[in-house]
């Protein structure tokens, strides 16, 4: 059995099916993903979703969906489903699903009327392009296979309605036919790797309805374009493609395309392999740039994602190399010192109070994990490292976040959340966390730290003389500022002669960065809090169970959604920070507990994004997951969270 199966018990109940999505990507931004049964229950489910140039770069769904129907003597079989008003489901293709599987590719096999019919679906890494392998593995009877596409022709945030200026035309091309519904979108050309007919009945399918946009509390009624219908004959154990893509390919040499590529994929037959799967999708290299994408389906590419994920994705992907062709990469954007929340060239650069300062943390993880010369990285980064650290004590380019007299770093009131806890309802922030923000001066400790660390072995006394005596400084203010004695760790925030008490999870950043401004002893006392308050089985939540503002399930309304993100939601890649910093402080002794919450990450696998882990879950049981199916931080600190205990093992082998 795969370790990514599925039996038909399961996969003929809407409930279980419509829960769960796989994922395809083509590593320069583009998907494909859907549900169990190919039953698109969001706006960002489709079979062919591509960045467009002329729009941006954003992404933009052409396919939506392919129904198939099978012809045995006569009588016909569709094997599509759709959600309708009244949740009307038609037609229902998922009664006749026997087994599906995520390993190279997903696959899923149909049967009836004496057929099997097996379905495999693919997305071309390079290519903007959508392989469909169809299988007819057993029959009696001569059968036909109908084809009939499902487009849109839309940007992935919006939805479609029925619109007289579409053009319905289309062109013939080699064993298919290309289409363009709309100026300024590229051509889809739709082709088949055996002769075929194509019937041109161009036609609107309406009220097409989403079931997860209507959870969200948004749209989620859209109308489709089906131009028409493909047909062929199926023979035993003669596998036939259907091609869609941005580009016209040779017809004829689809089916070797596609075992070509699947020979060429790794393998997704465990939970450590799901992951490093997971985390090269993320990578998008594109234009003479390598970025991190920040999540599948609809995150783009961000600052302090990107310097967040990169350890562990350079990790699990075994290259270390990623790390300067990102951090290279990242420097064309560095303006005034400050590297941008949103990583484009089509708008102006917006900035937060943490996501240069990740830039340090990013550069040790590469010195750790690549055993990289600090001479060499001062060498190398000074001139970026410097601009960093100046912009942030002269607050000269962005003004709202900037030194204070007593050298911690001030968050001024701002129109948007400057930190990771950055939820928004109608444009007002979720979370004030204004004044000094803990993980941010934690971040700013760490940075200098660091800085005059690779100074000295630069042998740089100029930079030296100038920094030297600021980490004394700023702990001491750190820890007057944020710890509190009485209650035995630390404030979130701090404004106006105030602490802000509430137990969050920023603290644990302070506590595991390889420059920490806390003792041991406080370590161990904010560890044990967190254990008692946050610590879940998918990582830690936002804010504890017994303050008045926490929300341990996403559910009601969209501002009560958006509320339990970060008022009590359940983030994964905190939990490496909370497995650094016991490993740190309990060394072997923790290693069962660290090998023990892992393995609760591994079982969730199986739930939402297929082998994906998700951007967050509820604060309480059963931990479902929400958001994007694959977040890019969550994946790679959980990667870096198991080599960091492999790590650990080795050095404490006997010698």
């Amino acid at each position: 059995m795969q370790y990514l199966s599925f039996k038909q018990r399961d996969l003929v109940n809407l409930e279980f099916a419509l829960q769960r999505e796989f994922l395809g990507t083509n590593r320069e931004g583009g998907y494909l993903s859907t549900t169990l049964n190919f039953c698109n229950t969001s706006r960002y489910h489709g079979l062919l979703v591509v960045p467009i140039d002329e729009f941006q770069g954003r992404n933009h769904l052409l396919l939506s969906s392919l129904d198939e129907t099978i012809i045995v003597n006569d009588k016909e079989f569709n094997f599509g489903i759709h959600q309708y008003p009244n949740n009307t489901f038609h037609p229902k293709g998922h009664k006749y699903i026997v087994d599906a599987e995520l390993n190279k590719y997903y696959s899923i096999t149909y049967q009836v009327a004496g057929v099997s019919l097996k379905k495999d679906i693919m997305m071309l890494h390079g290519q903007p392009q959508v392989l469909i392998r169809y299988t007819l593995l057993g029959s009696h009877q001569s059968v036909r296979l109908r084809l009939m596409p499902f487009l849109a022709f839309r940007d992935i945030h919006k939805l479609s309605q029925e619109n007289p200026q579409a053009n319905m035309s289309y062109t013939s091309v080699n064993q298919g036919i290309a289409m363009k519904l709309y100026e300024g979108f590229p051509t889809l050309y739709m082709q088949l790797s055996q002769e075929n007919t194509y019937e041109h009945n161009p036609h609107w399918y309406k009220y097409l309805q989403y079931s997860k946009d209507r959870e969200r509390g948004g749209d989620y009624q859209e109308d489709l374009v089906v131009p028409g219908d493909f047909e062929l004959t199926l023979y035993k154990d003669q596998p036939i493609v259907f091609s869609a893509s941005t580009t016209l390919e040779q017809a004829e040499t689809l089916v070797e395309e596609f075992e070509k590529s699947s020979q060429q994929r790794a393998p997704r037959d465990s939970f450590e392999n799901c992951l490093k799967y997971a985390s090269r999708q993320f990578v998008i290299e594109k234009l003479n740039e390598t970025r991190i994408k920040a999540g599948y389906p609809w995150h783009l590419s961000y600052g302090r994602n990107t310097f967040v994920a990169l350890p562990g994705i350079a990790i699990g992907t075994g290259d270390t190399a990623l790390f300067e062709q990102v951090i290279d990469s990242m420097l064309q954007y560095q303006k005034g010192g400050l590297f941008p929340r949103l990583i484009s060239s089509h708008v102006a650069p917006e900035y937060n109070s943490d996501t240069s300062l990740w830039f340090f943390w990013t550069l040790q993880q590469y010195e750790h994990w690549a055993r990289v010369p600090k001479e060499l990285l001062w060498n190398k980064y000074k001139v970026s490292l410097c601009a960093v650290l100046e912009a942030y004590r002269d607050g000269r380019t962005f003004t709202q976040v900037h030194m204070n007299e007593n050298k911690l770093i001030y968050n001024q009131k701002y129109h948007r959340p400057l930190t990771w806890m950055n939820g928004t309802i109608n444009g007002i922030p979720v979370l004030e966390r204004n004044g000094y923000v803990v993980e941010v001066n934690a971040l700013w400790y760490n940075a200098i730290c660091y800085a005059l660390e690779l100074a000295r072995a630069g042998s740089d006394r100029d930079f030296i003389s100038q920094w030297g005596d600021y980490p004394k400084q700023i702990q001491e203010q750190f820890l007057a500022t944020f710890w509190n004695e009485s209650k035995g760790y630390l404030a979130d925030t701090y404004q106006e002669g105030e602490q802000d008490l509430s137990v969050r999870p920023n603290q644990i950043i302070a506590c595991a960065l390889p420059f920490s401004p806390l003792r041991d002893s406080q370590k161990k006392s904010v560890v044990d809090l967190l254990q008692e308050k946050l610590l879940t089985e998918r990582g830690l939540r936002t804010l504890a169970p017994d303050d008045k503002r926490y929300l341990g399930r996403c559910e009601g309304t969209m501002q009560e959604q958006e509320e339990a993100i970060y008022q009590g939601g359940t983030h994964p890649w905190l939990l490496s920070f909370y497995i650094e910093t016991c490993l740190k402080l309990y060394g072997q002794a923790f290693v069962p507990k660290a090998e023990e919450l892992l393995s609760k990450v591994d079982e969730d696998i199986h739930n939402y994004g297929l082998g994906l882990i998700s951007e967050f879950y509820d604060g309480n049981p059963p931990y479902v997951g929400h958001g994007c199916i694959s977040q890019a931080r969550n994946t790679a600190e959980i990667i870096r969270a198991i080599y960091l205990i492999n790590s650990h093992k080795k050095e404490n082998l006997p010698q």
